[in-house]
């Protein structure tokens, strides 16, 4: 009986699977690391082959589970995070995939802004121009710098579809992720002949378009091999982590909102239409007809993993003295700190940023150190500047969709910490709604596999109906003036030394 579903994610810092029951449980779970690369300074990027050694491990690790035959799993969906690679014809990687947080394609956004123009590309896409974000600038670096390896190149990939074809032999890439390529029409959700005759990029190395849940085809024989799966299980084509997170999460219809906060903090919000603001990025959402309105925050959970990785020498002996994790010890430290950490702040830029300051430029920062900062208020005023940047871009994202206060569901890696789930309610002043599945990337791809394929009782509505389970974080009222405060000075901080990042 095929009464299981499939997840997989592949994010920035590493690649989940997890095997579900129509009920939305986890039976089976497994996750790998991989490093991000960074070969020259402001570069960075990914080694998509670790992509797809991480996951047939983790399909290993889920298949060590006895109750679980590769058998009963009807259908498998994808997520990924935002990095662009080149493939030959048979698939295989020309290159080291470029990520969401590089900032090479300077001269390639110069010359795009001369001979296609921010205004065109917003009113064609419905995105600003911009590097690292978005495909077109990196196609256009690789077109200026990498010409041999452009000839070789039979198609351009994400990680989903790179992964895909690993699992099926085709090449793909799904309807939301082409938003951010600016090479889109985002009205029909095609490629756009006007966008590329533009800017020059060759027509051939356009994978085919899929709807998210639409089958792009089953596992080969191959891969069944590889990775214990069974031959011909059907393969959706999935979604960006953020798009298939917030239908996970609920966010399916115009006005609904999530939040996602795990390597990259997300705030996003369901539209009935495409919009067209530079401080938003726009996509096709989960399900036709719909699109989605997302803020980021780039270096949300990669700031406190930075941080463990630079400072946490204190932190990993108490985590071993005690038989803690280092992040169970690091969110006790935070805990002990007065909410304000002693007027310390911290700006999270530590790859520039996106939303909602659009300045690849910036970098990040502790502010205000004194000699009783002692090592918790670093970690308290770095949780906290992770919320004074959510909420900044959950205002411009209030501003622009029009959608009103109320309760937000959030998931992600993040919310294991108690500690910076109460400071995100408290600096944001609003109700969350922590879900009872943390892992929305994972849950939101198997969803919409099993909706895709036609599993009965799988409607679009199955992540709200299992939010309604979730638990309600109210924020504490007392500490609203103090955070009010708080943001402000975060907001002028920035402001004042933005001319002073190099």
């Amino acid at each position: 009986m095929k009464n299981l579903i499939l997840g997989i994610d592949i994010g920035t810092t590493g690649a989940k699977a997890a095997i579900y029951d129509l009920s939305g449980s986890c039976m089976a779970w497994g996750y790998g690391e991989y490093p991000m690369l960074h070969p020259q300074p402001g570069w960075s990027e990914l080694n998509p082959s670790l992509w797809w050694d991480v996951t047939v491990n983790n399909l290993k690790q889920c298949f060590t589970n006895p109750m679980i035959d590769a058998s009963s799993i009807a259908a498998i969906g994808l997520s990924c995070t935002n990095a662009l690679l080149l493939v030959d014809h048979t698939g295989k990687p020309l290159c080291n995939a470029i990520g969401h947080r590089d900032t090479r394609a300077d001269m390639q956004v110069a010359w795009l802004q001369e001979h296609i123009g921010e205004d065109r590309i917003l009113s064609v896409c419905a995105n600003r121009l911009g590097k690292g974000s978005f495909g077109l600038p990196t196609l256009r670096w690789l077109m200026d710098n990498r010409p041999e390896m452009m000839k070789q190149a039979e198609k351009f990939l994400y990680p989903s579809g790179f992964i895909i074809h690993k699992l099926t032999g085709k090449f793909s890439i799904n309807r939301p992720r082409i938003g951010l390529t600016l090479l889109n029409n985002a009205d029909t959700g095609e490629w756009s002949s006007e966008i590329l005759g533009l800017s020059g990029i060759p027509e051939q190395l356009l994978p085919c378009i899929y709807d998210s849940c639409d089958v792009v085809g089953g596992v080969t024989e191959e891969a069944a091999r590889l990775t214990g799966l069974s031959a011909g299980t059907p393969v959706v084509a999935g979604g960006i982590d953020t798009v298939v997170a917030a239908a996970a999460a609920g966010a399916v219809n115009p006005g609904d909102v999530a939040m996602i906060l795990g390597s990259s903090g997300r705030i996003c919000a369901v539209s009935e239409k495409a919009v067209r603001d530079r401080r938003v990025l726009t996509s096709h959402a989960s399900f036709p007809g719909t699109w989605m309105l997302m803020q980021s925050t780039d270096c949300a959970g990669v700031s406190l993993r930075w941080f463990r990785d630079v400072f946490g020498e204190k932190a990993r002996f108490d985590a071993q003295k005690n038989g803690k994790s280092i992040y169970q010890v690091m969110d006790e430290y935070a805990a002990e700190v007065p909410a304000g950490a002693g007027n310390m702040l911290y700006l999270p830029y530590l790859s520039g940023e996106k939303s909602p300051i659009w300045d690849q430029n910036a970098k990040g920062a502790f502010f205000n150190i004194s000699l009783s900062s002692e090592y918790g208020y670093f970690i308290r005023s770095l949780l906290e500047g992770v919320a004074y940047s959510i909420r900044d871009c959950c205002g411009v994202l209030r501003q622009v969709s029009g959608v009103s206060e109320g309760v937000i569901p959030i998931s992600g890696g993040l919310t294991n910490s108690t500690v910076w789930c109460q400071i995100f309610a408290d600096v944001m002043q609003v109700p969350l709604l922590l879900l009872p599945n943390k892992e929305t990337e994972t849950l939101g791809g198997a969803m919409i596999a099993a909706y895709g394929t036609g599993i009965p009782g799988v409607t679009k509505e199955f992540g709200k109906n299992m939010a309604q389970r979730g638990k309600l974080i109210e924020p504490n009222t007392r500490l609203a003036a103090l955070y009010e405060d708080g943001f402000l000075r975060y907001k002028s901080f920035y402001e004042q030394v933005k001319g002073c990042f190099c």
